[in-house]
């Protein structure tokens, strides 16, 4: 029983300690910083904890709204439980629900695109054009490699709506690589 106690407290101890890691914030800082207006309204389609606590952390004065699919709590928990700021707004709703008529200055889709298949039927493409759709200056976009998602189609799909201002990407610790976009859209 007491070891059962001890790797529960480890659990717990590791989740208040946790941190954004280098190798994401260097990614982030390096998409955001090509950024150039006055940043006053930004949401992040399919928040985590990496990305809450990224956007909370470059905008302290802002309130972020972050979408999380309804009742997701492997993305609520954490950042609940991690993201220290409390600048930041959670709302569960179905991303297809995302009203469009409001506009963005900035939209961030952290490990999004490859995870939003999982949901309610969806589907790439139509994910893809919903996001390409949302009323925002500048988007950035950031997947994991082994989300096996379709660079050349998503490319396709950016040069119609808009111009990939930067590219980069990173390697994790653990030897997972995440690549990146920001987007100026039309």
């Amino acid at each position: 029983m007491r070891r059962k106690y001890e790797f529960f407290n480890k659990i717990l101890e590791n989740e208040r300690n946790w941190h954004i890691s280098q190798s994401q914030k260097k990614l982030l800082d390096s998409l955001f910083n090509g950024i150039r207006i006055e940043v006053k309204n930004v949401i992040d389609i399919g928040s985590g904890r990496t990305s809450i606590q990224y956007l909370t952390d470059r905008f302290p004065d802002l309130k972020i709204r972050g979408i999380v699919y309804p009742g997701d709590t492997r993305k609520i928990d954490p950042i609940k439980k991690c993201v220290k700021n409390t600048n930041y707004e959670l709302i569960e709703m179905d991303f297809n629900h995302l009203d469009l008529k409001e506009s963005f200055d900035i939209v961030l889709a952290h490990l999004f695109l490859g995870e939003a298949e999982k949901f309610a039927g969806n589907k790439f493409g139509k994910i893809l054009d919903k996001l390409l759709s949302i009323k925002t200056e500048y988007l950035v976009m950031v997947n994991h490699e082994r989300d096996e998602i379709d660079y050349n189609f998503l490319k396709q799909k950016i040069e119609e709506k808009g111009k990939i201002l930067k590219e980069n990407s990173a390697v994790s610790e653990e030897g997972n690589k995440t690549s990146g976009v920001l987007v100026k859209l039309n």
